[in-house]
């Protein structure tokens, strides 16, 4: 597992209070991966925004969160949603 090279997933209960849970994720993800602050803000931004999409308030289910980098892309899949944010090159 390096900062250009990791996955790691998570399952959150499909209700919109979880929200915060994906900005939280997201934003360790960016710091791991080195994004600088206004790459990091913006992915953050976009998860919150596809956590508000994806989860519909059933929380007897859970929803599966993807964060991987690799390929010089740092990736959030969130139920059937994908967001990118391009990694700093070396």
């Amino acid at each position: 597992m390096t900062p250009s090279s990791f996955t790691f997933k998570l399952s959150v209960p499909n209700d919109p209070k979880m929200a915060a849970i994906v900005g939280e994720m997201a934003r360790h993800a960016a710091d791991y991966a080195n994004l600088d602050d206004a790459s990091a803000a913006a992915f953050c931004e976009r998860a919150l925004a596809a956590a508000g999409m994806a989860f519909n308030g059933d929380s007897s289910k859970t929803t599966l969160l993807v964060f991987a980098a690799a390929d010089g892309t740092l990736k959030l899949t969130i139920g059937s949603q994908s967001i990118t944010q391009p990694l700093p090159t070396s």
